[in-house]
This record gives structure tokens, C-alpha cells and sequence, in this order.
């Protein structure tokens, strides 16, 4: 977008019919999701004494993207983006319909909770780098920021609600009732996806193999500084911020004293925080350079670890977890919109699965290291640790500025 052009309205992606439709039902998917989050999440803080297992549920989740992102963005790019991601709901559908049956049964126990949020995780792995590089196909190129702010500030609002409905669930009606809500509001895209269609930009020349595809992929994004500067930046976010969501049932559990409400409240604080930053994005953007943004964000997060790790108090927690997920989707958004505008649509599902697969890892690793922290010394000195990981990544902002850049198409 050239500065001539006037930037559109914020809402502006929801005139697109296409885009409008998955978008809502991406949210009633996103609401179970939550509750279902706050189910498992409290599941394993009360059924495992072990820290590190309660920190694994996070990292049973991000670790199939690390393992697949790239294989699947090589997909999105070769295969109508639309099946690849009705493919991936189904997965993930599947997985904790299984869950639930097995919760039922009796017979879900630590590791089959893990084993089937990993095979859920991998169905993830396929949706969210196909859903991302479709943005570019469904909405005009102007549009894009604010369509991934959309996409991230439609999450953050349910966010806001929905963690705090999944601890009323868990502590009404337990994790079982939670999980089948949550796998009943899962059908409402694939109902959508199996009725709307778009085109996707096939690259140029004849269809190569999906290791050719990937290797061209590789070699775009690493001769891409834009690319790659977010894509590093990125996986050292996720590494130092990851603490917050992966370590919160013990914050509450061990620091806070709370119940299953409490920490639903908790994470509906994070949610907040996290709506508020989707919302001010926008403006946010027409004052800030991405370097200074994503620089105020990373120094957020931090100061929210560090509060996190000496506070006991309710209120005192949910203050800072609200700024956490303001300063945490800002800096995502800056990352996400980074990549967007740097990538030719015919080569994006790649450069975003690239940028999929570090971060995913960086919040894998953070999840296992800030949870093996927490149980072989203390939960304060995980989160101080990750609140000064978080401040060392702030500054490299500064250091390393980030760019967006005008691809060639």
C-alpha cells in the first residue's frame, strides 16, 4: 500500500461475504476451544501432581506445528487452501470427540490427554497456515492488516469470555460436559468450509513435488530478511512469553490458592488484555514503527512474568496478566502482518508455515523449560527467568528492527 492510499476501515475484511462467514465460525469454534482449554488445563493440574506434566499440555499442543507447519504450508500452496484446511478441522474434530468418549470411559489418564491433544495439535498444524495465506486470496491486498488484526482480535475477544465460562462449566458440570460443548461448537466450520470456496494463486510454472516445494520455500524465506528477521524475533517471543499460559494452572493452583473459577477469571483477564491490544492495533500502527511495537510488547510480557512471580494476589495477578496479553498479540499481530506483506500469494503458505514452525517450537521449548524450571526449583524463579528472556527480547528489538517489505508478485 502506497502512502497515497487512504488505509481502510478496520471492519472493512467483514464486507467480503467468504471471509465474513469463516471468520464468525471460527469464533463459535474458538469459544469451545477456550472452555475446553480451562477443562484440560485444571483435568491435568488435579489428576498430576507433576509441574511438568501440567506445562506439557501446552507443549502437546505447539509442538505438532513445529514437527508439520512446513510440510502443510507446502500444501496450502500446491492444494485448494480450502481442503487442506476442512482436512485439518476434521482432525482436530476427531481428537477430542476421542477424548471425550475416553473421559467418559474412565480411561483418559495423562499421557492419552497428551497423546490426543498432539493428534488434535497436528489437524491445527494443517488449518492455521492454509487459513492465514487464504486471507491474501479472499480480501484485496490493502486489506490484509486488517484482516489478521481481525483474525487475532476476533480470538482475543472470546478469549476475553470465554476462559472465564469454561471454569463456571468445569466447576457446574465438570470437564466432561466442557468437552463435549467444546467439540459440538468445532462442526460450525466445517459446515462453512464445506459451503463457500475462493480461489488460490497457483505458483508460477508446472506443480513441483512437495519436497521441491519446500526446499523453494526455504530458500525464499532465507533470502528474505523481512521474513527471516520476523521469523528469529518470533521464535525467541515465543520462547520467553509462553510461560504465562504454560505455568498459569500452578500460578493459580500454587501462588493464588484458586479454584477452577479462578483460573478460568485469570485467563479471561489475559483475554482482556489480549482484545484490547487487537483493538488498538490499528491505531497503534499509524504511530508506531513494527520495531517499536513489537519493542513495547516484549517489555509488557516481561513486566507481566515478573509480576507473576512474586505476587499472591487475585487482583494483582489479573492486572498483569491483562497486560500480558495486551503486549502478547501486539506482538504477534507485528510478527503476523511482518510476514503477510512481505510474501508474494503464490509463496505465503510456505513463509508462513517457516514462520509457523519456528515459533511453534520456540513455544514448545519454552513450555518444557519453564515447566522443568518449575519443578526442579520453584515456580518464581521459572516465571522471573522468563520475564528476563522476555526483557532481553524487547531490547533486540531495538537492535534488529523489524521491516515490512513489497513483494514481487
Amino acid at each position: 500500500m502506497t502512502q497515497a492510499e487512504a488505509p481502510p476501515s478496520a471492519l472493512a475484511p467483514l464486507r467480503n461475504r467468504t471471509f465474513r462467514a469463516v471468520w464468525l465460525s471460527i469464533q463459535v469454534a474458538s469459544l469451545g476451544w477456550l472452555i475446553q482449554t480451562v477443562a484440560i488445563a485444571w483435568l491435568m493440574a488435579t489428576i498430576s501432581p507433576s509441574d511438568l506434566m501440567v506445562a506439557l499440555v501446552q507443549a502437546a499442543t505447539t509442538l505438532p506445528a513445529f514437527l508439520l507447519s512446513i510440510p502443510a504450508g507446502a500444501l496450502a500452496d500446491s492444494y485448494s487452501r480450502r481442503k487442506v484446511i476442512l482436512a485439518g478441522r476434521i482432525i482436530f474434530t476427531i481428537s477430542y470427540a476421542g477424548l471425550a468418549i475416553l473421559l467418559a470411559l474412565g480411561l483418559a489418564g495423562p499421557w492419552t490427554i497428551l497423546a490426543l491433544i498432539f493428534l488434535a495439535g497436528c489437524g491445527a498444524s494443517l488449518i492455521d497456515p492454509a487459513w492465514q495465506a487464504s486471507v491474501g486470496d479472499i480480501v484485496e491486498r490493502n486489506q490484509i492488516p486488517a484482516a489478521v488484526s481481525l483474525n487475532s482480535l476476533g480470538f482475543n475477544t472470546v478469549r476475553s469470555l470465554g476462559p472465564a465460562l469454561g471454569g463456571v462449566v468445569v466447576a457446574a458440570f465438570g470437564p466432561l460436559f466442557a468437552l463435549i460443548l467444546s467439540v459440538a461448537s468445532y462442526t460450525f466450520p466445517i459446515a462453512v468450509l464445506m459451503r463457500v470456496n475462493w480461489t488460490t494463486r497457483s505458483p508460477p510454472g508446472p506443480r513441483k513435488s512437495i519436497l521441491a516445494t519446500i526446499v523453494d520455500g526455504l530458500r525464499f524465506t532465507a533470502r528474505t530478511p523481512a521474513i527471516m528477521a520476523a521469523t528469529v524475533q518470533g521464535t525467541f517471543y515465543s520462547i520467553g512469553g509462553i510461560s504465562i499460559l504454560a505455568l498459569l494452572p500452578l500460578i493459580v493452583r500454587d501462588a493464588l490458592s484458586g479454584t477452577a473459577v479462578s483460573f478460568g477469571i485469570m485467563m479471561a483477564c489475559f483475554g482482556i488484555g489480549a482484545c484490547a491490544g487487537g483493538l488498538l492495533n490499528a491505531s497503534l500502527r499509524r504511530a508506531l514503527r513494527p520495531h517499536t511495537m513489537f519493542c513495547l510488547a516484549g517489555a509488557a510480557v516481561a513486566l507481566s512474568c515478573l509480576t507473576l512471580a512474586f505476587t499472591h494476589a487475585l487482583t494483582v495477578a489479573g492486572i498483569a496478566l491483562a497486560l500480558g496479553g495486551f503486549g502478547w498479540v501486539t506482538g504477534w499481530n507485528v510478527l503476523s502482518v511482518s510476514v503477510q506483506m512481505s510474501s508474494p500469494r503464490w509463496i505465503v503458505g510456505r513463509t508462513i508455515s517457516i514462520y509457523y514452525a519456528a515459533t511453534f517450537g520456540g513455544l514448545t521449548l519454552g513450555s518444557w523449560l519453564w515447566g522443568a524450571i518449575a519443578q526442579g526449583h520453584s515456580l518464581t524463579l521459572a516465571m522471573a527467568a522468563s520475564g528476563l528472556c522476555m526483557a532481553a527480547v524487547a531490547v533486540s528489538a531495538l537492535i534488529f528492527p523489524l521491516r515490512e517489505t513489497t513483494p514481487t508478485e
